[in-house]
């Protein structure tokens, strides 16, 4: 990809559909052509929603808006840490359906996705930490445990994993701590009205579902968008009334709370991106993170993904429906570093972290804004695009590798 630094790529089927596949990368320094570097520290990288390994942790090689070095991927590798990544399985639906120029789910309906959900995800997840150690093991790095980082929904995942590993003996585990980028696993107590409103997410989200729609099309809402605003920028937005395509997109991601209605935000002004408004609240740009840079990435994201690791999301949250990810967090005892944005989920997901076992936790939550301006505040996303991200955030992630 950039100097020394090189990405492998596997394409795994995990099942006998068309799309049960996973794909499993690794990026990492080499010392000679096919030959990589003892590499002590290990991550495995699980991106969100709407996105893939290489939007969230490559993001600066879709794109040419901003330096190749601007990932977190090649920052780790850069400082000779194994990368590791895994793609889900919706990751692999094409935008349109074959021979159409329509979008694939619209057509085809994407039942298939019925069951997938966290149980599915996080067991296709272990498949590649699996891959992972063992190759790892091969090229001379030892087939020790990995560290495994999650952003949004992908620590969801994290701590799924971490959650399941109590219940297995400890040399068949294979976590050597947990980093979590930005997610609500467990709201606090004093956070109730939070938890209703994640209850009615839920409630809507399980409506759809119980209605055979086993799918969510933001992804292809994002891409149009981001399209709109890059071919067109100036012309009257057909999504959002009154604002050009630009403003549109750059309202989605900058005033993403406002998209919940009529339903509520995670938290209060939640937002991907960190924007810039004029007097009467119409986003003009963004403030740390290249607007170019975020459109790209907007328009590789995945068209579609399921809604069954959505629903168990907004379960685990509102603490009123029974789901099987929450039942040993007091057992994990393995090291956690929680990183939130203030603009983001922030400092609500702290709480999540005093829940677990462990005795090594650490808390970094990225706040360039008094409380009272956590609408223009670091985002969910500038964590890992922001031009800012690589001192802010991908340093201390290191720091802490590095240490444990």
């Amino acid at each position: 990809m950039v100097d020394d630094i090189y990405k492998y790529t596997l394409i795994l089927k995990v099942g006998f559909g068309e799309f049960d596949k996973i794909g499993v990368y690794r990026v990492i320094k080499e010392r000679a052509p096919w030959v990589p570097i003892i590499a002590p520290k290990a991550v495995m990288m699980i991106h969100g929603d709407a996105t893939n390994f290489d939007n969230s942790f490559l993001g600066s090689t879709v794109s040419d808006k901003v330096s190749i070095y601007q990932s977190l991927g090649i920052f780790l590798a850069q400082n000779n840490v194994d990368v590791w990544g895994v793609d889900r399985r919706w990751t692999f639906v094409p935008d349109y359906y074959p021979g159409t120029e329509y979008p694939y789910c619209y057509i085809d309906g994407c039942e298939f996705m019925k069951n997938w959900n966290t149980a599915l995800h996080v067991n296709d997840i272990m498949i590649g930490v699996k891959i992972a150690r063992v190759a790892r093991g091969l090229t001379g790095s030892g087939f020790g445990k990995l560290f495994m980082l999650g952003h949004s929904r992908g620590a969801q995942f994290a701590l799924a994993y971490a959650n399941r590993e109590t219940q297995i003996p400890v040399f068949l585990r294979d976590l050597k701590g947990i980093i979590i980028l930005d997610k609500v696993y467990k709201f606090s107590p004093e956070n109730q009205e939070l938890k209703d409103a994640a209850y009615e997410r839920y409630l809507a989200l399980k409506e759809k579902y119980d209605s055979g729609i086993y799918y969510s099309d933001e992804g292809a809402v994002m891409k149009y968008m981001a399209y709109l605003a890059a071919t067109s920028p100036d012309d009257p937005s057909p999504i959002i009334p009154g604002l050009t395509n630009k403003q549109a997109a750059l309202f989605v991601l900058s005033a993403t709370y406002a998209t919940f209605e009529p339903l509520e935000p995670y938290v209060p002004f939640y937002h991907y991106l960190a924007g810039i408004f004029d007097e009467f609240g119409i986003p003009q740009g963004l403030q740390f993170t290249n607007t170019d840079y975020a459109l790209d990435i907007g328009l590789a994201t995945p068209s579609f993904q399921s809604i069954a690791e959505n629903i168990d999301g907004e379960a685990l949250m509102s603490d009123k429906v029974e789901v099987p990810y929450d039942d040993h967090l007091s057992e994990i005892n393995i090291p956690v570093f929680y990183v939130g944005a203030a603009g983001g989920l922030g400092e609500y997901g702290i709480y999540t972290v005093t829940l677990l076992g462990s005795t090594d936790k650490e808390t970094l939550v990225v706040q360039l804004y008094p409380p009272e301006a956590v609408a223009l505040d670091y985002g969910h996303v500038d964590l890992l695009w922001a031009d800012n991200a690589k001192s802010l955030v991908w340093q201390p992630i290191y720091e802490w590798i590095n240490t444990h």
